[in-house]
């Protein structure tokens, strides 16, 4: 009884937590709450289908493989899954057909359905043809995985055609591209480290007796087949199409920053281990200390490389004005360089404390981790600066707009709040260490090395929230009077009217941002896309016309000036 309450609770409770997102999704889009509720279980019962009878067509075929274990129990569930997942497939098929010929939405045309089958099946297939051609290269032919690519790859090819016939595909290609990105991305890492580790070795004259050539033909192999699932979906379909939030938000939050992040911490490791052999505690002799030095090399190139391609297609995202993309990829990495100088910082205070302090048993004296801290800081506080100092200049050149900006209100709000409680824990932390250990053994050097971390967050997260604190009150001093712009005269009043779907909160948000009147209509015909708030925005900018009517359709955007 108590293992079936176990078992049943998180069920309730993820059953509860999902019913209450879709009656939530669906309240906030518009659309009826029991239409909703019935299309998500519908897809979800295709989704479980499509999964029965492929795993089940996959696993009879493996059963020709001498390496899989196929005993009655196997056999039994695999044709079980087949014959039942197969029978109810074919008749849910057949009843969604009638509805396409009525007219009405299908389950199979459904964008939950066709994103996750297609994303699965992506998934899947490209594991199982990874292994197969690795089977291969080792002079064997593995009968399971081939079947898993074959049957599985079948799968993705028929969902990817039903998303481009039912105009849904722009649905996955972001998370398509988004796994072929990592893919490539951490495949091209340990295949450059293979390759460099193999260059170290004769450059360090170091002997090896058996090459390893198995992990670098993984990494080969993960390479191409992630590098042709990220020119699927996004060399040929992403970068093509239409550069909306979420468009703009994978590219930079994936790429810039992504790749940001990658190739600082390749240079970070690289000015470790070189500062550390020079100035820390290192051990043993130069080859075995640089014997990492090849994976940071591969970290730098592949990040720089990342971060270059998706910061160039950044720039040339839009017109030449500043827009709130530009200011989004600006704070964002001033951001990521903030991070790493704050955490830098303090751990070059807890260090050098350490340092100060004389050894214990507890707290030995290293000097490798003032190195650490030290290329931490130096890492990011080049990059923080550059990025800051340029949006304050921005700032002082126009700075109605630039302090009016949603995007530079999140990023100082999100840093003094985040950035004050983070100090206020720590001083919490710093004060029960410090009394703990004046009520137990009594201070001394025990006491400075455990409260060592603490005091350096204290000081530099506090200083931190403090400044920026600073920057927002400066800023609110200067904030235009939003009520100077609404109360506009009447000639001057601008309506819009927004047809689209799932797009309440653009509509939502350009009220709130502008003097505009908005009114939103919900797509019911299952047609259009979803609105970019920087998309009207923009053709607002550009239009004359006092009182517009946005339509959101399949090939685009339409926009009809009326008399209001």
């Amino acid at each position: 009884m108590e293992f079936v309450l176990a078992l049943l609770v998180p069920i309730l409770l993820l059953g509860g937590a999902f019913f209450g997102l879709i009656v939530w999704l669906a309240r906030r889009s518009g659309r009826d709450i029991g239409s909703t509720i019935r299309r998500f279980f519908q897809q979800g019962i295709l989704l479980t289908l499509v999964i029965l009878v492929a795993t089940g067509v996959t696993g009879l075929l493996s059963v020709a493989d001498p390496d899989v274990a196929a005993g009655p129990g196997y056999l039994a569930f695999m044709l079980s899954c087949v014959i039942v997942g197969g029978l109810a497939l074919m008749l849910a098929a057949y009843r969604e057909r009638r509805r396409a010929a009525r007219g009405e939405e299908t389950g199979f045309s459904g964008g939950g359905y066709l994103v996750l089958a297609e994303l699965i099946s992506l998934v899947t297939a490209a594991t199982g043809l990874s292994i197969w051609v690795g089977s291969l290269l080792e002079g064997r032919f593995d009968i399971a995985p081939a079947s898993v690519a074959l049957v599985w790859g079948a799968v993705w090819v028929l969902h990817h055609r039903m998303a481009g016939r039912a105009g849904r595909l722009a649905n996955s290609v972001l998370v398509g591209s988004l796994i072929g990105l990592v893919s490539t991305a951490v495949f091209g890492v340990h295949f450059l480290a293979r390759v460099f580790e193999w260059g170290y070795d004769a450059v360090a004259g170091a002997v090896v007796l058996i090459r390893d050539i198995g992990t670098l033909l993984e990494a080969l192999i993960g390479l191409v087949v992630g590098g042709a699932i990220w020119l699927r979906y996004w060399w040929v379909l992403g970068q093509r199409g239409e550069r909306t939030t979420l468009w703009r938000a994978y590219v930079l939050l994936a790429g810039v920053v992504g790749g940001l992040f990658t190739a600082l911490s390749g240079v970070w490791y690289l000015a470790y281990l070189t500062l550390d052999w020079w100035f820390g505690s290192p051990t043993g002799l130069a080859g075995p200390h640089f014997r990492e030095l090849p994976v940071a090399l591969a970290l730098a190139i592949v990040g720089w490389m990342v971060w270059r391609y998706h910061h160039d297609i950044m720039r040339s995202d839009g017109t030449e004005t500043r827009t709130e993309v530009h200011r989004a990829h600006n704070y964002t990495v001033a951001g990521v360089g903030l991070i790493a100088t704050v955490g830098g910082t303090a751990a070059v205070i807890a260090a050098t404390v350490q340092a100060l302090t004389p050894a214990t048993v507890l707290y030995p004296s290293d000097r490798s981790e003032i190195v650490a801290a030290v290329t931490v800081l130096l890492a990011g506080a080049p990059l923080w600066w550059r990025h800051w100092t340029g949006i304050q200049r921005i700032r002082s050149a126009h700075p109605s707009s630039e302090v009016a900006s949603p995007t530079r209100r999140i990023y100082l709000i999100a840093l003094f709040g985040l950035g004050g409680v983070v100090a206020l824990v720590s001083l919490l932390v710093l004060v029960y260490l410090a009394l703990e250990q004046i009520l137990g053994p009594g201070a001394g050097t025990a006491t400075v090395l455990a409260i060592r971390w603490p005091l350096a967050l204290v000081t530099t997260v506090g200083l931190t929230a403090a400044y920026h604190r600073m920057v927002r009150r400066t800023d609110l001093l200067e904030m235009p009077d939003p009520e100077i712009d609404r109360q506009a005269s009447p000639e001057q009043v601008r309506s819009v009217t927004l047809v689209a779907r799932d797009s309440r909160h653009v509509a939502e948000a350009l009220g709130e941002q502008t003097a505009v009147r908005v009114r939103y209509l919900e797509r019911t015909d299952g047609h259009g896309r979803g609105l970019a708030l920087e998309d009207v925005m923009e053709i607002l900018d550009d239009r004359p016309e006092p009182h517009l009517l946005i339509v959101s359709g399949q090939d685009g955007v339409g926009i009809i000036p009326h008399d209001g």
